[in-house]
């Protein structure tokens, strides 16, 4: 963020030069209204006295308990109530040997000249003030006691300071101001009355922007200087550099990406920081911690390698993994899947927790994204680099079932390992919807091991296995060329299913349903009858059995020929004979008992 967008970084600035003289007129608009009554009671009226004479500087000979004896010349004295010297807090700022400005103001009952100090002091504020306004420039003076809503300021006569400008920020302790010299602004004046109204304010801030102007004119790009840390907030950090304050934003705390800036600066602390960018017309200074040191990724490789160990801090734990500060600027994640062997969806809080010292392996390192994966389980030995030998093939293992899915169960065979049993692995004798049928969650089972794909992370099992296979004993009995009679089970547009056992159907292909061309299957056959078949081929590995009819009704036809002809004893058999002969073979084939 940048500080120039940042409401803070302006709230931290006071009111911009243009800004504030309307400002200031507004305030001391409202203020005279509300102190105009406390005025008259704590600053003096004109004088209705006729001031004669030119002002002269006179020593003072003498300072009595109501007035004040000064040399006048020509051996001659005169008396000036003490009242008309200035105060600090009741006592008149006057003494033997001083030297002050006086003037004749008339004279007394007895024709004697009568001076006047404040006359003179008076006469010499007037000329100084309108000088003063003409030229814009301030006046000095000296604070003489505390009123209400603000302070008195001697400067030739008696001003109003009220309390907002009387500096930059609140002053608690008006008292302490109390004896104070300092230049202030006139910012009304009654020569009349004589009566004025001050402003310290303006004069502080006028000296601040010029000493800020001064820093700002010194300060360059690149440079590096020190400050202290004003605040450090959630989108930067504020620096004090003196008389103007310079900004860090978030982005530049440090090379860590996501810190909160409170984690790793704190207000009034010391920090050295790299001057970006000085903005002379509106006074901003946008400031950088971490380019103070190199980008710790440019290097990334000259301190972790792949396949290394490494410690941090976890910093942060979330659903899909952890993240491990390594140090400034260098944080690496580990994902949930690296955190253990152990399967399952586990939750990383289960293994870990923000402010955990953690040992982890360097699994992987993008240095254009600035991205590290690390991983905890690599740090222990990979449980399936064994699984071959723990769990060989065809080896009868027991586990516990962990959970059902529709197309098989997986069972948890140790810590680490899980396998699966799909559902066409559960029973020879029927067709397993869905594995809730045989089993449920939590219990312990037998199966085979089928196969054991360590790269996969996959184990196999059967349960149906731990018995021997109907296909193998049927096939033992009936080999393939065997005449076999099974019932029509179903049909498909590519031909008939055939129950041969228990658990075990064949296929008898379209094609092979009958020497004629059949459209549908159950053109010829119907479900529950009973059928001969030829097996023509058995496949081990897919548990197919291929059927014919069509080659059984040959074999039936070209057998019912052999016998037949064996039974004839006529040896001059005519071709009407022969006829004859197959037309009877293949009645009994057609009509051979099923």
């Amino acid at each position: 963020m940048n500080p120039e967008q940042t409401p803070a970084h302006n709230a931290a600035d006071p009111n911009t030069p243009h800004e504030h003289d309307e400002q200031m007129d507004a305030e001391l608009a409202q203020e005279m209204e509300q102190f105009e009554a406390m005025l008259d009671q704590h600053l003096p009226g004109g004088s209705e006295e006729t001031v004669r004479g030119e002002i002269i500087d006179v020593p003072v000979v003498a300072v009595r308990d109501d007035y004040v004896l000064v040399d006048i010349g020509g051996k001659a004295e005169a008396a000036i109530r003490l009242s008309e010297f200035p105060q600090v807090d009741g006592k008149p700022l006057v003494e033997v040997g001083q030297v002050i400005r006086a003037m004749p103001a008339g004279r007394n009952d007895d024709g004697t000249p009568r001076w006047s100090h404040r006359a003179a002091r008076e006469r010499e504020a007037e000329r100084v003030i309108r000088d003063a306004q003409d030229k814009n420039a301030p006046v000095h003076g000296r604070v003489s006691m505390v009123v209400k809503g603000g302070v008195m300021v001697d400067i030739g006569v008696q001003a109003f300071m009220p309390a907002s400008q009387v500096d930059l920020f609140k002053i608690p302790d008006l008292t302490s101001l109390v004896g104070q010299e300092m230049d202030v602004y006139v910012t009304e004046f009654d020569a009349r009355r004589k009566r004025a109204v001050v402003s310290r304010r303006r004069v502080l801030f006028e000296q601040r922007e010029a000493a800020k102007r001064q820093i700002l004119g010194g300060l360059e790009p690149g440079q590096v200087v020190r400050g202290k840390v004003k605040n450090a907030l959630d989108f930067g950090v504020f620096v004090d550099l003196g008389v103007i304050d310079g900004f860090v934003p978030r982005e530049e705390v440090s090379w860590d990406r996501g810190t909160h800036p409170a984690q790793l600066v704190a207000s009034g602390q010391e920090l050295e920081v790299k001057v970006v960018k000085v903005d002379m017309d509106s006074g901003k200074v946008t400031l950088s911690r971490k380019r103070l040191v190199p980008d710790p990724w440019e290097s990334i490789d000259e301190r972790f390698a792949v396949g290394g160990r490494v410690r941090g801090k976890v910093i942060a734990v979330q659903n899909y993994g952890v993240f491990v500060h390594l140090e400034e600027g260098v944080t690496g994640m580990i994902h949930a899947t690296d955190l253990s062997w152990t399967p399952g969806n586990k939750k990383p809080g289960e293994f870990v927790n923000v402010g955990d010292d953690v040992e982890c392996q360097v699994l992987e390192i993008n240095k254009e994204t600035k991205r590290m994966s690390l991983g905890l389980k690599q740090l222990e030995r990979d449980p399936w680099a064994e699984a071959k030998d723990r769990y060989p093939r065809k080896a009868v293992v027991k586990g516990v079932v962990t959970s059902l899915t529709n197309y098989g169960a997986f069972v948890r065979l140790d810590e680490y390992i899980e396998a699966m049993i799909h559902v066409s692995d559960l029973s020879w004798e029927r067709r397993i919807g869905h594995p809730k049928e045989m089993l449920k969650v939590g219990q312990e089972i037998e199966a085979v091991v089928l196969k054991v794909d360590a790269a996969q992370r996959r184990i196999s099992l059967g349960i149906k296995q731990l018995q021997g296979s109907p296909f193998e004993a049927f096939l033992k009995e009936h080999p393939v060329g065997s005449i076999v009679t099974g019932k029509v089970t179903r049909f498909a547009p590519f031909g008939a299913f055939v129950e041969l056992a228990p658990a075990l159907e064949g296929l008898i292909h379209i094609s092979q349903i009958d020497d004629k061309r059949v459209e549908l299957p159950e053109n010829v056959l119907t479900v529950g009858e009973d059928v001969t078949c030829k097996i023509v081929r058995a496949e081990a590995k897919n548990q197919k059995i291929s059927l014919s009819r069509k080659d059984a009704l040959r074999k039936i036809e070209r057998d019912s020929i052999k016998a037949y002809m064996r039974k004839s004893d006529e040896q001059s058999t005519g071709l009407n004979t022969l006829g004859e002969a197959l037309n009877r073979a293949r009645e009994a084939a057609e009509n051979t008992p099923e």
